[in-house]
């Protein structure tokens, strides 16, 4: 027996099921799962560490294809290596990198009970789990008792003869890069060419609001800190890692000319083009539009880039020390509607 997986975004929404719902839901009742996937994400692997931090015992092996020939951000690397201690501490999984040749394939296999499996074979990398990504997925669900217990040893050989343990490989045989974009397969944000930029800085009014980022404990830039979401078997998922909103001071939106209860296009320093809204009691929450996780991916995502932040970690007072600011900066442009947002620290 198989089954169609879709992604199902509109207008293409049909009466499949998610990858992320088959996901999860095969997860909750496995005794252990074996995953390949060509990429990660910052988020997904945020994703699985809030998972086991709240209890999962699911025994989970981690192959990641791709990365060791492409590079891994900082982010992702230090996530995977605090996944790597966590698994380790509580003897539930080890994460393996292909070293081999790149590896593309994007393969689960689920453990149900012992000796029967589930899997899933399509275009999803693990990245399906807790992504803003707007890429159309398509996956099989499989059933077949004989294909599967094939895909299990499959699995099980891509790790031994293809792949090393991320604690078996030197940090300087890491290559790390610098993303080109933050938000890549995002709609709702747009990178900008330096031309528009440059015109939107020549445009710069002397209206501007310096708004500091403060550093709460389950709020703010620390939402996935927050109280998770607790499925039907009772498995708690973490709030998305870069959820976020800022909480502006009544002292500035109370000051003229401050963009109160809108909608407004934002152009930022580091050449990023999405919309934020200001709502709430006095217009105290500052946000993106539609998807929470925009401005936070461009908040957090940076100061990851910088190695200040680590994906799972609380921003505190002492992350803006290093990153060496804790300020947006909003101006008002002679643009209708927009407005220039800096985050910016030298040497960036």
């Amino acid at each position: 027996m198989i089954e169609l997986i879709n992604s199902n975004y509109s207008p293409l929404n049909t009466k499949s099921n998610t990858f992320s719902e088959v996901f999860f839901s095969l997860l909750e009742k496995s005794i252990s799962v074996k995953i390949a996937s060509g990429y990660i994400s910052e988020e997904s692997i945020a994703e699985l560490l809030g998972l086991y931090n709240n209890g999962l015992k699911t025994k989970i092996s981690l192959v990641i294809g791709m990365h060791y020939f492409e590079g891994f951000t900082v982010g992702q690397y230090e996530a995977l290596l605090s996944l790597a201690e966590l698994l380790t501490k509580v003897k539930l999984g080890n994460i393996f990198i292909s070293k081999v040749t790149k590896y593309h394939g994007k393969v689960y296999s689920f453990n149900c009970k012992k000796d029967k499996y589930s899997a899933l074979i399509g275009s999803s990398n693990l990245t399906r789990i807790s992504s803003s990504e707007r890429v159309y997925d398509t996956d099989i669900l499989i059933y077949n008792e004989k294909l599967n217990f094939d895909i299990e040893q499959f699995l099980l050989d891509l790790q031994n003869k293809y792949c090393r343990n991320i604690y078996d490989i030197e940090r300087n045989e890491i290559r790390i890069i610098q993303p080109d974009n933050l938000f890549e397969d995002y709609l709702d944000v747009e990178k900008v060419l330096e031309t528009e930029k440059i015109n939107v800085i020549n445009s710069l009014t002397p209206v501007s609001f310096d708004i500091e980022i403060k550093p709460e404990e389950k709020s703010h830039l620390n939402c996935y800190h927050g109280k998770g979401r607790e499925t039907p078997n009772g498995l708690i998922r973490q709030r998305p890692w870069y959820e976020s909103n800022v909480m502006v001071s009544k002292d500035i939106t109370s000051l003229p000319d401050y963009p109160r209860n809108v909608e407004f296009i934002v152009i930022t320093d580091d050449g990023y083009k999405f919309k934020c809204v200001t709502n709430g009691t006095a217009a105290k929450n500052l946000r993106s539009v539609g998807d929470l996780q925009i401005l936070g991916r461009w908040l957090k995502g940076r100061m990851e880039n910088r190695n200040v932040l680590r994906i799972g970690e609380k921003v505190t007072v002492d992350t803006f020390l290093k990153y060496r600011r804790n300020t947006i900066k909003l101006t008002k442009t002679t643009i209708p509607n927009t407005w220039y947002m800096d985050f910016g620290v030298d040497n960036e």
